[in-house]
Order: structure tokens, then C-alpha cells, then sequence
């Protein structure tokens, strides 16, 4: 992990090492171990560096043989050294050991498709000196995060949208089609952000600039999903446990000790497990709990490091109500935008906890986003498979579908499935999808905020890319809408907060490889009746004792509504109802004392709470500049 940062001026105007300074400050976190510029007359980059005991951790920027290309990055190329030795054999000369430098080497053999063949998590900044050509790139899924802005000064670009505002010409603005994304969805859609004006590169594509023209962004990558097809389920399990071991096996090859962030539900014991397989001495599992025992998973955390036998460690979150604000104002800084991840505040309190111990960190994250496991995708399974049959008027196979419901959820969602019936798959994705319906979160929204939306609706959206998505079934779609876009603000959640104390994490379930081979499974080898993650479940069994792997999971569940109803209570009412808060007129007075009674009395709607909650603390921070 590092910090990149730089900008692009007209070819009439000289970058100073002031300018790029003031940019790195911003983000010297993420690279406390040392800083470096580049600067070719109207084009700056500046990299803050990271030391991580490997050979291939080198301070950038790195440079080809005539020093032509320039590039600073932040992240890692697993695959670098099987990439060396191609371009070594077509007599590519390297200055260093660092992996980055095979990115120079690999873009003057394939131009701009010289990230085809490579594995692995960047933002990346490379400059063509003789071209006068710069070129953003982020790698595939997002693990990684890149931003940029046209501003004033010129072209702005850096890891976090701090680098961008530290220039003074830039305007901080909220970006209201991005705010009604974040209320409706609890995401904001790939490419834009909560700042007009700023825009993240989307995951696996490339913005190029040269001189005299405008920027262009071209993907180079897309995930898409094959047609289901029949399936032999001992093949299956071998060619994805063969891919996921060779994820992780190249995420820890660089480190000498690796922490893994471990809950004891499948995803993170699976990736501990298979580290511990290539070498059980340089693995520390860490975890979280809660004091709130329905909650606290640290039993199960302590089963799966046992049985992996690997060093556990674990520490304790719980926010006092004297430091809840100091440390949600700490968090929100480094987040950059709002976000309604339910593990925000105890990620950031174990990144703190793994800084102790390691300065690479793996995460389970995306298994459940590409292996439906999530109860949305199965409520939307059931859903499509009724509306089928009551389509066909099948007696036998609506009664059949209503008790799987009702076995799975209760009886509150059998409503739904028959009022909804006769609603197109994508209306009934986008209503499970929904944080806030539309009609709520209109109601939520002043007359002020509905003018600046202009007509748009982040409904709309929703189902245009549900419609256009490579894809042919339901949960294919839903599966690949959250790829694109809850996944990098998930991405960025993890990167942020590890970031903060100078860790690097990395995710084996994101690698790209391991993406496709998901997108290739049949629906019924990821969801088998109400039985998510099916594929995965049946790799882990003989590796996972059996109720690491069946019993009951869903993410990193952090406590909110006990907290939100007990000692935070009064701390979050005088947050979202502060008279700076009611002053900026977003919100409806009544709607928003209507959702937080109504959380407080019922625990109902702890999410659109914990957003308003979210996204004042942001404005403060970010937009009123405290």
C-alpha cells in the first residue's frame, strides 16, 4: 500500500514541488515510510511509500530503461515475476526489483492493453513522456482506489479525494444525483462520487490524457457472467479451490508475516485455512467481537484459527459514548464519503489492533457478492421462481415456492411475493436492493434537494444497468450491479481503514481469476434451493470442520441497533437533529424524527438512521471543511 498523487497542467504551464507536496501531505498516511516527486515541465507525480519487508516494495516512482515512462502506483502486481521473465526473454532490461516496473516494460510491448495479462490490485499513474500521454488505470474490481478532477490548476489526481482538495481551486460541492444513489442503494454508483466534480476511475478501466485532448476513459476489462449450463459438481470444486489457492498462495508469496482478519464464518476461515497450508508459522488471524453476545462471534474465531493452527488474536469494539464522535469525525476523514457500512467503526478499531502486529492484512470480502450470499439474492430467487409459476398458473410449484419462503424468511416476505408477482425481475431486484423505497426517500428529501436531482432518479439507473447487464438470470444481474458498484465502496471501506495505520490489505476472493471462475458457475452451483455459497460450502468441506462452514453468517454484523438504542442514542439524535444539521434544508424535519422513532422504539430502519447519521458527520467534515 502507498499514496499517489499528481497533476497535469496545460503544456503552456510548469508543475512547482510545492504543489505536488501540498497533495502528498494530504495523504502521508498512507505512505509513512517516505516520499518522492516526479516532475516533467507541466506533469508532476508524487508517491508516498509504504515499507514492506519484500524485495519487490521499492519507493516509486520507477522508470523503463531511457526513463521515457514514469509511473507511481499503489498496490502490487502478484504476478510480476512470471511476467518478468516474458519480457526479460524479449530482452527488456530492469533496473529494480520492484513489480511495478514490469507495468512500464508490459505498456511499451502491448500499449493500452499491457494490463491484459496482469494479476493484481493498482492505481496507477504512468506517464509517456515522449507522447506527452498520462494514463490512469484501476485495477478490475476496485480493490484499489483512484480519483481525479479537472480543475483550475489543471488535471487532479491522487488515491483519496483529499489529495484532490488540498488544491485550493477546487469547490466542495455536494453531488446530489451521487446523495440520491447513496439513500437509495447505500452505495454510489461506479465512476461518480459524493463531490461534484470528482470522479473516481471506474474499477478495470483506464482515463488517458494528451495534450490537446480531451480525456478519455476506455474499460479493459468487464465481468460477465456465462449462460447457465449443466455442471459436474466434483469438477467444479476442484478447478475453484485450485483458482482460490493460487489467490491466496501469490497474496502472501511477498511477506514474511501476514495478518488475516478473521470472523469464523466460511470466508475468512477458508482464506485462513488455505494460507496456513503454505506456511501456518508467518500467519497471525486477527478478530474483532462485541460485547453484545448476539453479536460476538470470537467463539467461532478461535475454532477456525485452532483448527488452522495458526496465532490468534483478538480485540474487543465497543464505542464509548464519550469517544463515539472523536472516533466516528477520525473514520469519516479517512473514508472520504459517507457510507453506510455496518463495519466502518469496527474496521477502523481492528486495522488499529492489526497495525500492532502486521503490516499485510487478508480479507474474506466478495464471496458473499459472488457467491450470493446475501438472504437479497434468495429472496429474489424465490421471487422470479413463483412470478414463473403463477405465470404458468403451476398450483403444485406456488405452494411448493411459498413454503420454501416461509421455511427460509417467516412469513413476512409472502406478501411481497404476491403483490410483486406481476412486476418485471428487475422492479423486484431494485425493491429488495432498496435502502430507502423511492417514495420514502422522496418524502425524505426536501423541495430544495429534488430540484437539484433535475428528474434524475437513481431508480432509473438501477434498472437500465439491471436491463444491460451481461447477464441472462436475476441474481446474475444483481450479483453484477454490486460487482460494479457496492463492491468498490465495500473496497474502499477496507482500504481506508487499513490505510489509516499504514496496513495493506488484500482480498484472494477479488482476485480476477477467482471473479471469473464465479461469473462462469451455473445458479444452481452458487444458490442450491436457499443454500448460498454452495460451490464454496462444498470446497470447504474436509478443509473446514462442518459448522464452520453451515451454520448461519452474513458479513461483519457490527451492533448498531443496541447502540443506536442504548448509550448512542442520545449523542446521534443531537448529531442528526442539530440545528446545523436541520439548517441545510436536504432533509424533511418530520420524515427524519418519523425514522428515528421509529428505530428507537422498534429497531426497524437502523440502516436509514445510521445514514443520516453518516452523512451529516461527512458534511461537516468534508464540505463545511471543519
Amino acid at each position: 500500500m502507498s499514496g499517489i498523487a499528481g497533476i497535469l497542467k496545460t503544456p503552456s504551464s510548469a508543475v512547482s514541488e510545492e504543489e505536488l507536496i501540498r497533495l502528498a501531505d494530504a495523504i502521508a498516511h498512507r505512505g509513512p515510510d517516505g516520499r518522492a516527486t516526479f516532475i516533467d515541465a507541466n506533469l508532476g507525480l508524487a508517491h508516498c511509500y509504504l515499507r514492506i519487508p519484500s524485495a519487490v516494495s521499492t519507493p516509486h516512482p520507477v522508470y523503463n530503461e531511457d526513463r521515457s515512462l514514469a509511473a507511481v502506483c499503489d498496490g502490487r502486481v502478484y504476478n510480476h515475476a512470471e511476467l518478468r521473465r516474458r519480457l526479460e526473454a524479449k530482452g527488456h532490461r530492469f533496473s529494480t526489483a520492484s513489480d511495478v516496473e514490469v507495468l512500464l516494460h508490459l505498456y511499451e510491448e502491448k500499449g493500452n492493453r499491457f494490463l491484459d495479462d496482469v494479476n493484481g490490485m493498482y492505481g496507477l499513474a504512468l506517464w509517456d513522456g515522449r507522447r506527452r500521454r498520462l494514463l490512469l488505470a484501476r485495477d478490475r474490481i476496485g480493490v484499489k482506489p483512484l480519483y481525479y478532477a479537472q480543475a483550475a490548476s489543471g488535471l487532479l489526481f491522487g488515491s483519496e479525494i483529499k489529495a484532490i482538495l488540498a488544491d485550493a481551486s477546487v469547490k466542495r460541492r455536494v453531488n446530489f444525483r451521487a446523495m440520491s444513489d447513496f439513500f437509495g442503494l447505500s452505495y454510489i454508483f461506479d465512476g461518480e462520487t459524493m463531490f461534484e466534480d470528482i470522479m473516481a476511475v471506474p474499477p478495470g478501466c483506464i482515463y488517458s490524457v494528451e495534450a490537446g485532448r480531451p480525456g478519455r476513459l476506455s474499460r479493459y476489462w468487464e465481468m460477465e457472467f456465462d449462460p447457465d449450463r449443466p455442471w459436474n459438481e466434483p469438477e467444479l470444486m476442484e478447478r475453484g479451490l485450485a483458482v482460490l489457492e493460487e489467490a491466496v498462495a501469490l497474496e502472501i508469496a511477498d511477506v514474511d508475516q501476514v495478518g488475516i482478519h478473521l470472523s469464523g464464518g466460511i470466508d475468512s476461515s477458508f482464506i485462513t485455512s488455505l494460507a496456513a497450508r503454505n506456511d501456518r508459522d508467518r500467519i497471525i488471524a486477527l478478530s474483532a467481537g462485541f460485547r453484545e453476545k448476539s453479536y460476538d462471534e470470537r467463539d467461532y474465531a478461535r475454532l477456525a484459527a485452532e483448527q488452522a493452527g495458526v496465532e490468534h488474536r483478538e480485540v474487543e469494539v465497543f464505542p464509548e459514548e464519550t469517544t463515539f464522535l472523536d472516533t466516528m469525525e477520525k473514520v469519516i476523514w479517512h473514508v472520504d464519503e459517507p457510507t453506510v457500512s455496518p463495519g466502518i467503526h469496527s474496521f477502523y478499531v481492528l486495522n488499529e489492533f492489526t497495525a500492532r502486529h502486521v503490516k499485510v492484512v487478508l480479507g474474506g470480502q466478495g464471496s458473499n457478492e459472488l457467491l450470493a450470499g446475501y438472504n437479497r439474492y434468495v429472496l429474489a430467487e424465490t421471487r422470479d421462481v413463483f412470478a414463473r409459476h403463477l405465470k404458468r398458473l403451476n398450483l403444485p410449484g406456488m405452494v411448493g415456492d411459498i413454503r420454501a419462503t416461509a421455511g427460509f424468511f417467516g412469513p413476512r416476505p409472502l406478501k411481497g411475493m404476491l403483490l410483486e408477482a406481476s412486476r418485471s425481475p428487475g422492479q423486484r431486484a431494485l425493491k429488495i436492493a432498496s435502502t430507502f423505497a423511492p417514495r420514502e426517500k422522496l418524502e425524505l428529501f426536501s423541495d430544495a434537494v429534488r430540484a437539484h436531482l433535475n428528474g434524475y432518479t437513481t431508480e432509473r439507473r438501477y434498472l437500465s444497468g439491471f436491463e444491460s447487464a451481461p447477464a441472462s438470470t436475476t441474481m446474475d444481474r444483481m450479483m453484477y450491479l454490486d460487482m460494479k458498484n457496492m463492491m468498490p465502496n465495500m473496497c474502499r471501506i477496507l482500504d481506508r481503514t487499513s490505510a489509516a495505520f499504514g496496513v495493506e490489505a488484500r482480498t484472494p476472493y477479488l482476485d480476477h481469476n477467482f471473479v471469473e471462475f464465479a461469473a462462469s458457475l451455473p445458479d444452481d452451483a452458487v444458490l442450491k434451493g436457499t443454500e448460498s455459497k454452495y460451490i464454496l460450502k462444498k470446497m470447504g468441506e474436509g478443509i473446514l470442520n462442518h459448522g464452520t462452514i453451515y451454520r448461519d453468517k452474513s458479513g461483519f454484523a457490527a451492533p448498531v441497533t443496541p447502540w443506536l438504542q442504548g448509550h448512542l442514542r442520545r449523542e446521534a439524535r443531537d448529531i442528526i437533529f442539530s440545528r446545523r444539521a436541520l439548517g441545510r434544508g436536504y432533509f424533511d424535519e418530520g420524515s427524519m424524527r418519523t425514522l428515528v422513532d421509529r428505530h428507537e422504539k422498534t429497531g426497524r430502519g437502523v440502516w436509514q438512521v445510521w445514514m443520516l447519521l453518516i452523512f451529516e458527520l461527512w458534511h461537516r467534515k468534508f464540505i463545511d471543511g471543519d
